[in-house]
């Protein structure tokens, strides 16, 4: 119970940081995907493996498809209410470049601690 628990969180917590690559405006893209994306999108594939060894195919399949799937329409949604928010208020778009600085510093700060 605890392989299953541990292999449906780091199915999300690795897919998690493919999808919101998106967020990132091009010149902090470049060193999202260097530093996190690409570490995110092995740790997938090779959880992945490591779930087809460990548990049966279609039960890996089902559990892939679901995150997928959850994390984009859980990005969807996000993006849904920041458009909403950033028409209704002008303040709200001056403070992504804010909000995309300290996300980054708070990954880089975890990578390197």
């Amino acid at each position: 119970m605890i392989e299953i628990l541990i292999f449906e969180l780091v199915l999300i917590w690795s897919y998690f940081f493919v999808v919101i690559k998106k967020i990132f405006s091009f010149s902090k893209n470049i060193l999202f995907s260097i530093f996190v994306s690409n570490i995110s999108l092995i740790t997938f594939i090779g959880t992945i493996i490591m779930g087809l060894f460990k548990f049966d195919i279609i039960f890996v399949v089902f559990s892939v498809s679901i995150v997928m799937i959850g994390m984009h329409l859980l990005y969807d949604s996000i993006r849904r209410r920041y458009d909403i928010l950033s028409k209704k208020n002008e303040n709200f778009s001056k403070i992504k470049p804010v909000l995309d600085y300290s996300v980054m510093a708070l990954i880089l700060y975890k990578i390197i601690n």
